[in-house]
C-alpha cells in the first residue's frame, strides 16, 4: 500500500489516512459547593487544601488524532487523545471509534460525518505536597508513606461513550473540521491519590459544615466541541 500526501498530487484522494490537530472545549459537571480536603496523617499533622470547583464548568483541551476514511462512507477513528488544564484541574482523554460519512456535494469536499466512540477520561485536581517536620512520618489508612508526599490529587477515572457529529471541509493541502459530541458515562471511580496509596473520597473530603462528601465532585459533562485541522495521506 502506497501512502501519498494529497498535496503531492494536488488532488483530493477518496481514501485516506488523516492526522488531525484540534482545540476543544470539554464540559465539566461539578458538585457546586465548597469542598475541603482534610486528612490527619499523624497525631500532629493534618493535611489540608481547599478544592475550588464551584464555577468549573469546562476545560479547554488540545488534541491529536489519527483516522482512516475508506470508500464513500466508512470512517475509523484509530486514536484520539487530548490534554487540558484550568483552575488547578487537569484532564486527559483517550478514545477510538467508528463512523459513517456522507458527501454533501459532488466533488466530495464537504462531508457530514457521524461516529460512535468509546473513551477513557482522567480528571484530577492537585491538593498540594506535604512535608512532615515532626519526624513521625505520614500514615495513610494504615500505610506508612514516609515524611514527604508530593502531588496529592483528587482523581476521577471515567469510562464512557459518545456520539459525535462533525462537518469536514477537504482541501488539497489541509482539511478543516468542526464537531460536537454528546457523552454518556458508563463508570466512574473517584479517589484521593497519595502516589503510594489511595483513599476513598468520603475519608478525606468535606463540605464547609464538616459533612463528608461521597462523590460526584468532578465529572465529564455532556458535550465536547472541537475545531481543528487535518493533514491527509492518500491510499
Amino acid at each position: 500500500m502506497t501512502v501519498i500526501p494529497d498535496s503531492a498530487a494536488n488532488r483530493i484522494f477518496p481514501d485516506f489516512v488523516g492526522i488531525k490537530l484540534w482545540a476543544g472545549d470539554y464540559s465539566i459537571k461539578n458538585i457546586n459547593e465548597n469542598v475541603n480536603f482534610m486528612y490527619v496523617a499523624n497525631p500532629y499533622f493534618t493535611m489540608k487544601h481547599d478544592m475550588n470547583v464551584v464555577g468549573l464548568n469546562n476545560i479547554p483541551n488540545l488534541g491529536l488524532g489519527v483516522e482512516e476514511d475508506i470508500g464513500k462512507h466508512l470512517l475509523i477513528n484509530f486514536l484520539n487523545i487530548s490534554l487540558g488544564y484550568i483552575q488547578n484541574t487537569w484532564n486527559w482523554n483517550l478514545g477510538c471509534g467508528i463512523g459513517y460519512s456522507e458527501s454533501l456535494n459532488k466533488s466530495r469536499t464537504l462531508r457530514l460525518r457521524a461516529s460512535a466512540n468509546v473513551y477513557y477520561e482522567d480528571i484530577s485536581y492537585r491538593l498540594g505536597s506535604y512535608y512532615d517536620t515532626t519526624g513521625l512520618g505520614f500514615n495513610i489508612n494504615g500505610v506508612s508513606i514516609g515524611q514527604s508526599v508530593k502531588n496529592v490529587k483528587y482523581v476521577n477515572n471515567i469510562f464512557g461513550t459518545n456520539l459525535c457529529l462533525d462537518l469536514l471541509y477537504r482541501r488539497p493541502k489541509f482539511d478543516y473540521f468542526i464537531n460536537v459530541s454528546y457523552n454518556y458515562q458508563l463508570s466512574s471511580t473517584e479517589k484521593i491519590n497519595f502516589y503510594y496509596t489511595k483513599l476513598a473520597v468520603d475519608q478525606a473530603l468535606y463540605d464547609d459544615s464538616g459533612n463528608t462528601i461521597n462523590g460526584n465532585v468532578l465529572n465529564l459533562g455532556n458535550y465536547i466541541i472541537q475545531i481543528g485541522i487535518m493533514r491527509d495521506f492518500g491510499l
